[in-house]
């Protein structure tokens, strides 16, 4: 599903690998000898690939680990921590912002002089955060200055990710293209699994360009990669990390008019848009046999909550 309308929502597949995280134990290095890395993947390579599974069947999470992963994400949604100071005098120093911002710890400082703007890099998103409440439309040697966050061009989604990929993983893959910012998954609220996609952040735009022209259609498990630019004011609220269009799997067979799944969800909400999905190469049989493909998708103009609710008890009435 995507995160936000533009995002085109990632296909939902049945066949899934292994969710959870490696144990410390596992991955600790005094627990590895040497070889043993080798050893082990030469031994993975061997096996036979994992039995499908279907997304039923991944375990129940405990309301703990669900609300951590669900922090873990609003932690990084709000960890922007790059900000602009504009108005300064034409003279400003790096040692005078830093006198400026004296009460937060400075990663990275440039300024600008000829446009009078000074681009700083905090510790983590909460001192960003406490800077532009303290500091903006503050006056500097008499000039009123402007703290705001800094925009971003490095801002990419990943979507068709495997409903068991860690957020552990994702942060492994997107590293090989250079220095990340924050990188994160987006879990459900009710099952604290991941909905398949997620978002990376790179330093450097560059880097954030090789890594989508590297992992656009990548094979991962059973599916292609998709990734798309995004639009950093998309993620400016949790509730646009959801999508409002569910896509439905294991539909009956001979259910192939929209209309029909129009009746079944606007029992609870009537849908904006719903279509069932039918592949062009079944187009004539389709037409003799009345059947369609097992899937379809339904878009709601509602609170993401909603259409929780509307994918749950839908589900219990088509099984």
């Amino acid at each position: 599903m995507a995160a936000v309308p533009s995002i085109q929502p990632p296909i939902v597949h049945t066949s899934l690998a292994g969710d959870s995280a490696p144990s410390p134990e596992m991955d600790s290095p005094e627990s590895q000898q040497p070889g043993d890395e080798e050893a082990a993947a030469a031994a993975a390579a061997a096996q036979p690939p994992d039995p499908e599974i279907s997304l039923r069947d991944l375990p129940d999470l405990e309301p703990e680990e669900i609300e951590r992963r669900l922090a873990k994400t609003r932690q990084e949604l709000s960890n922007r921590r790059k900000i602009l100071i504009k108005n300064l005098p034409p003279d400003t120093t790096n040692q005078e912002v830093h006198e400026i911002l004296k009460e937060y710890e400075l990663k990275y400082c440039f300024v600008d002089r000829n446009k009078g703007t000074a681009f700083v890099t905090l510790l983590n998103g909460d001192q960003a955060q406490d800077a532009i409440r303290s500091l903006h439309h503050s006056t500097v040697r008499g000039r009123l200055i402007n703290v705001t966050l800094q925009p971003t061009d490095s801002l990419l989604c990943l979507t068709n990710l495997p409903h068991t990929f860690t957020a552990q993983q994702l942060e492994e893959l997107v590293r090989a293209y250079g220095n990340i910012e924050r990188s994160f998954l987006v879990y459900s609220e009710l099952t604290g699994h991941s909905k398949g996609y997620g978002f990376v952040e790179y330093m450097k735009k560059d880097s954030a360009s090789r890594a989508r022209s590297e992992l656009l259609g990548r094979p991962l498990d059973d599916r292609s990669l998709m990734v798309q630019w995004m639009d950093v004011n998309h993620l400016s609220q949790e509730e646009k990390l959801h999508s409002k269009c569910l896509c439905i799997s294991r539909l009956p067979l001979d259910l192939c008019d929209s209309e029909e799944l129009t009746q079944l969800f606007s029992e609870t909400y009537k849908p904006v848009f719903c279509q069932v999905c039918i592949q062009a190469s079944h187009v004539a049989s389709l037409l003799h046999s009345q059947q369609a493909l097992t899937y379809g998708s339904v878009f709601f103009n509602v609170q993401y909550s909603m259409c929780l609710q509307m994918c749950y008890c839908t589900s219990a009435c088509m099984h």
